[in-house]
């Protein structure tokens, strides 16, 4: 038997919702809005510190839990994703596999050549990634979106919208790289690749046209736009890659909002997946009950949390503990800018595979 809620989340599906109307606004992007435009009118550094805190107290629910969802979606059932004749095959070694000892290797290097320099460039490495990752998210929810909502776009309307939402990460990319000469993170200061301004107008030029043909092609459109979906993909690649920078409060809560817009799409393919019909779980005495979806989601959730506090803290900081290294050259917390730094870059490799159209599982689970 189907409680009330479920009943309104299968009605919800069928309508077209990741969630629901409301949810969708606020998960999808819309939520960042108007959390971002009290920001800008409040003084920043009278302000900035409740806002560390705030983020800083996210970050253990939000942003670390999806990095980790990540992980537990990519190698759940590796074995098998990677056995000879499976879809994507080569796409899961390499990602799995190929790109985490590489990776390693560089680091490792870095310290053994005590080179602060190289170690520095990775951190250039991870923004250029996570440019690119934060607005491919933003067009494939746009897809998925349309997709659930039977709004397809031509293939010419993808296209564009896809090229404009890689000429704003390029252009925002190299502006950085134009504007900022020096940067610290975690200690460790690193310096940008330092580009000719005429590559910045040049980029920043592309962008306009890209986004001018983009939007002409939408307005001339005759069907259907799944709103939420272009809301996801408005704010990914303008408000968050953009306009964010305007203000350094802003930018501190761009990666929660980044997370929370991909764990509304997580944990509905998680969910989805874990439906099955059978007895209701009970929990503390009978006071909780849980049907075996929501309990295989309860444990997939906090398995993510748990992941997340370890991967984030518990490991680098022990190891920042017990480990002696050039503190004077790599600053005082190595191990900490090493873990960000991997989880970042290597979730952007993660993602590329899990969420592609190719991909028999994201079929089944998110849209069946």
């Amino acid at each position: 038997m189907t409680t009330t809620a479920e009943h309104g989340q299968i009605e919800a599906r069928s309508q077209g919702y990741l969630w629901s109307p409301i949810i969708d606004v606020i998960a999808l992007g819309g939520g960042s809005l108007p959390i971002m435009i009290a920001l800008v009118m409040l003084p920043p550094e009278e302000y900035r510190a409740s806002l560390l805190a705030t983020v800083f107290l996210a970050s253990h629910f939000i942003n670390n839990p999806h990095f980790m969802h990540g992980y537990q979606i990519f190698y759940d059932r590796f074995g098998e994703k990677i056995t000879p004749g499976a879809p994507l095959r080569l796409r899961y070694l390499i990602a799995g596999v190929l790109v985490p000892i590489l990776m390693v290797g560089y680091l490792l290097w870095s310290i053994i050549t005590v080179d602060a320099a190289l170690m520095g460039q990775a951190v250039n490495a991870m923004l250029f990634l996570v440019g690119w990752h934060y607005v491919k998210q933003g067009y494939g929810i746009l897809i998925v979106e349309s997709v659930l909502k039977k709004a397809f776009f031509t293939q010419t309307e993808k296209d564009w919208l896809k090229y404009n939402a890689f000429m704003v990460w390029i252009a925002s990319w190299v502006m950085a790289n134009v504007t900022i000469v020096q940067s610290d993170y975690y200690g460790l200061s690193s310096a940008t690749l330092g580009l000719p301004e005429e590559l910045m107008w040049a980029t920043t030029g592309l962008a306009v046209i890209t986004s001018l043909i983009a939007a002409g092609l939408l307005i001339r459109r005759r069907g259907p736009i799944a709103v939420n979906g272009l809301l996801a993909y408005l704010t990914s690649v303008y408000v968050w890659m953009v306009i964010a920078k305007i203000n350094p409060l802003l930018l501190i809560i761009v990666p929660t909002f980044h997370s929370l817009q991909y764990l509304a799409v997580v944990w509905r393919y998680q969910l989805n997946k874990s439906e099955k019909t059978g007895e209701t779980v009970e929990m503390f005495s009978g006071l909780i009950r849980l049907s075996p979806a929501q309990a295989a989601m309860v444990k997939f959730l906090w398995i993510g949390i748990c992941l997340g506090a370890v991967a984030f803290w518990v490991m680098p900081l022990a190891l920042d503990a017990a480990i002696a290294y050039r503190e004077e050259i790599f600053g005082p917390s190595m191990f900490l800018f090493l873990f960000v730094v991997f989880i970042n870059v290597h979730h952007y490799f993660l993602d590329n595979v899990m969420w592609r159209k190719e991909n028999p599982d994201i079929r089944e689970h998110l849209f069946g």
